[in-house]
């Protein structure tokens, strides 16, 4: 007689299990996982005849925690998907099998870069109120996910990739290093392959740094040549359209199939900095007979002279430790 007993599932191996339950049979699914990242299509390949609830609410699309793309990917496939803006749960039932257990169905949760558990029962009546629980959701608050809602939470998903913030301490940053100075241009096109780099260079970054920070990719911005490239611990302050912003260069990708270099850069957003304008550092620059890069060309600058640097960095608050 085969065992009931339930089985734990920990890490990575949390969504893989239940990626292999649903290619494993023809049977309808039920599932209820509250947040959902870009590739959840991709992690977990529903079919018609499923289905799926989500808490799809304005707080959860707009903090970037259910993404509309993917919900456009599996209404496109036939998947019913259900919106309850209470759901915090994360159910799945396929057949006679149930997983209960932490795991949104995120790139980060599939990586294994966060610790989920979950348990996987066969136990009849467990399975039987997994089943009972998410089809309640569905008739009591569930209201059916429609093209009109996918383009609603378009317009109020954030434009970049967001990443939750974590508690640990991150690493010290007050050993030396490189400073450039460049233009930077904000993705607006933003791609599924573009989302792919950004979350193949959210999993490169080290574990340390990824506590407290929100990882976002500055867009587009023309790498030095190819004896200066970037490399992590790299500074760099862009110059967008008025405002200029001080990150801490992590990765960078060069995105394939774009018509023009895009190149992917990930920045620790420091909230503590303070705002600075173009204006201001160009008036720091001209003070010391300096000025800002050219937008054409290489489109940015080496910042070696110290006093430059110093003078530059002291409109962030931040002291120089000198160039690495």
């Amino acid at each position: 007689m085969e065992s009931t007993s339930p089985e734990f599932l920990h890490g990575a191996a949390v969504l893989e299990s239940a990626a292999k339950l649903l290619a494993s049979t023809r049977q309808p699914a039920r599932l209820a996982i509250s947040y959902i990242g870009r590739s959840a299509p991709e992690i977990l390949r529903l079919k018609p005849g499923d289905v799926i609830v989500v808490n799809g609410s304005d707080n959860a699309v707009k903090a970037g925690a259910t993404h509309p793309g993917a919900v456009a990917t599996w209404l496109s496939a036939g998947v019913r998907v259900v919106n309850h803006e209470r759901l915090h749960a994360k159910v799945i039932v396929v057949g006679r099998t149930a997983i209960v257990g932490s795991a949104n169905v995120s790139q980060r949760a599939a990586g294994g870069m966060i610790a989920e558990a979950a348990l996987k029962t066969t136990d009849r009546n467990a399975v039987a109120n997994a089943r009972s629980f998410v089809e309640n959701l569905i008739r009591l608050g569930g209201e059916d996910i429609d093209q009109d809602w996918v383009e609603e939470a378009i317009r109020h998903f954030p434009k970049a990739g967001v990443v939750p913030a974590w508690t640990e301490t991150e690493p010290s940053q007050a050993g030396p290093f490189r400073l450039w100075l460049g233009w930077w241009n904000e993705v607006t096109d933003w791609t599924d392959r573009d989302e792919e780099a950004y979350e193949e260079a959210v999993t490169e970054v080290p574990a340390a740094f990824r506590p407290r920070a929100r990882y976002t990719p500055i867009g587009m911005i023309e790498e030095p040549a190819e004896d200066g490239r970037f490399r992590t611990g790299d500074r760099i302050i862009m110059l967008g359209r008025r405002e200029a912003r001080l990150v801490d260069f992590r990765s960078i990708r060069a995105v394939p199939g774009s018509r023009q270099r895009r190149l992917m850069a990930l920045y620790r957003r420091d909230h503590q900095h303070p705002r600075v304008t173009n204006a201001t550092v160009r008036t720091t620059l001209e003070r010391l007979n300096s000025a800002l890069p050219t937008t054409e060309g290489e489109a940015g600058v080496w910042l070696t002279d110290p006093q430059k640097r110093s003078a530059v960095l002291a409109l962030w608050g931040v002291n120089d430790p000198g160039a690495s």
